[in-house]
């Protein structure tokens, strides 16, 4: 009777532990929005009552910042939401099952080979270790080391042949735990709930969370037509996020980080006085110094806006699009993206960029020219990001565009190896006048080639040097052709145009004086 009563204890205490244990297997909260940040995601979520009386439970993945779980519908609730911290250890989310089976059955195959090993390792160890009975038996004993002899390279063989097998096994298992960790969520042993009760039976409540297990970035492939200068632009959008939840719908990607801690600028008065010499206490625990700040709650009214104009975003543009605020530049798509980590990747739109194809020679650096694109006029404005050039769709190299939009004017686009400029200096003389002193002569001639099938109009810059020394003067014999601009820094530049396979020179003099006994100095 006792042990009966015993069992029954045993039963209900496990029963009990079993519920208090309890935790979701999936999340109940409906995803209603999603928007990308440069470092995080935010999340929206609706839910609905469970019961006639209002109340709501939702289950949210660890990855979230328990700060930034808050309710979007305040006015559908009862005094705010309970937001409380459990922990799962041994939780998988249900997209990850199979891999997550594939995974055990694969460790159970090592564990089995594992086994196998170390019964072939113990039979050697009994073969090496073993002698006969009848030692004394010469024929017996000969049958006997005969047997024991074939039986140890039987088990040799196996036991080699398994190590070879485990190890590939082995591979295997570690590859699939890698997969397994790179697709799990961030922050896999907790989750929240948050728990509320709502006014009505009928309420939608709706929330938000941010995580920072996400991120995104811009791509371009940018093609210039060398003729026309037409640039063929295409965006492209690339995601992940590492929450566990997947989502498909319309996405929103951010430019700038919400600002959480905003304080209203301020200029404070600058005052000066005499210092006084006063030897200050020494103290071996220092000074400390405080600094409080306020935030400031972000408006209602722009929050709003934001969420309309998110809603209302089109799907798949013709050209990207981006809308911009004064703090912040927005692009909409509509695509699935996966929790578990995975890259995707989105295209964006594509529009037409107006340009004027120049080929650049700059001899101080190098030999062959750039190609570059030259935009005077007012295009379509681009979010920062890594472009693909291509010039007449030929690949021509990488670049990232820092900020596009009215203030830049170029980009370039690679070289043209056929188009080559080749520097000769004239013959440097210093001698001496008897007005100034010293006197040095000198200059170069530039030969440019269009190694082109077409003629081109190809710009060429180069320089003269500056002097920093009012004793130094500086005298231009001869420049021809004439150069078609000059700045004040003394940097040169000629437009010609130069037919195909032909070559144009252009010819520097210039002599500097300056006092005697002294020598010029170039940096």
């Amino acid at each position: 009777m006792k042990a009966l009563i015993l069992s029954l204890v045993f039963v209900l205490m496990s029963s009990t532990l079993t519920q208090a244990l309890e935790i979701p297997t999936g999340y109940n909260a409906e995803i209603s929005g999603l928007s990308f940040y440069p470092s995080g995601a935010k999340f929206q979520f609706t839910a609905e009552p469970e019961d006639g009386y209002g109340n709501f439970t939702v289950h949210l993945p660890g990855m979230f910042t328990p700060d930034s779980i808050r309710l979007l519908t305040p006015e559908q609730v009862n005094g705010d939401i309970k937001v409380e911290e459990h922990s799962r250890p041994t939780w998988t989310p249900p997209q990850l099952e199979s891999l997550k089976s594939e995974r055990d059955s694969q460790a159970a195959k090592v564990d089995s080979l594992t086994a196998r090993q170390s019964a072939l390792e113990q039979t050697l160890t009994l073969l090496k270790s073993s002698t006969p009975d009848n030692a004394d038996k010469p024929d017996d004993l000969l049958t006997y080391i005969k047997d024991a002899q074939a039986l140890r390279q039987k088990t040799e063989e196996e036991l080699a042949a398994l190590k070879t097998e485990l190890a590939q096994e082995k591979e295997k298992l570690s590859m699939l735990d890698k997969e397994l960790e790179a697709k799990r969520p961030a922050e896999l042993v907790k989750y929240f709930t948050i728990t509320g009760r709502a006014k009505s039976k009928n309420a939608i409540i709706k929330l938000e969370a941010f995580t920072n297990a996400a991120s995104w970035s811009p791509r371009y492939t940018m093609d210039l037509n060398s003729t026309t200068g037409d640039i063929d632009v295409h965006m492209f959008v690339r995601t992940s996020q590492r929450t566990g939840l997947d989502y498909e719908g319309a996405v929103t990607f951010h430019t700038k980080n919400p600002d959480e801690r905003i304080t209203i600028p301020e200029l404070q008065p600058q005052r000066v006085s005499i210092k006084q010499h006063i030897e200050p206490a020494r103290s071996a625990m220092g000074t400390m110094r405080m600094r409080s700040y306020m935030a400031a709650p972000m408006e209602d009214g722009l929050a709003a806006d934001l969420e309309v104009n998110e809603s209302a975003a089109p799907i798949r543009p013709k050209t990207p699009a981006i809308r911009e605020t004064l703090a912040d530049r927005i692009l909409y798509i509509e695509g699935m993206i996966p929790g578990d980590n995975s890259e995707r990747e989105f295209e964006a739109g594509a529009l037409t960029l107006k340009s004027t194809p120049v080929i650049m020679l700059i001899p101080q650096q190098r030999a062959d020219a750039w190609i570059l694109a030259s935009m005077d006029e007012g295009n379509e404005s681009l979010i920062p990001g890594t472009a693909d050039l291509r010039v007449d769709g030929q690949a021509s190299g990488k670049i990232f565009i820092q900020e596009f939009g009215q203030g830049q004017r170029r980009i370039p686009f690679g070289y043209a190896e056929q188009i080559t400029v080749k520097k000769e200096s004239l013959i440097g003389k210093t001698g001496s006048s008897w007005f100034t002193g010293g006197v040095f002569s000198s200059g170069y001639k530039l030969e440019i080639t269009n190694g082109t099938k077409s003629d081109r109009v190809i710009t060429i810059r180069d320089r003269l040097p500056i002097p920093t020394d009012e004793r130094i003067k500086l005298e231009v014999k001869r420049i021809d052709p004439k150069e078609k601009d000059k700045d004040r820094e003394n940097r040169y530049t000629w437009e010609l145009n130069i037919p195909a396979g032909k070559t144009e020179t252009i010819i520097v003099d210039y002599t500097l004086s300056y006092p005697s006994g002294e020598e010029l100095e170039y940096r």
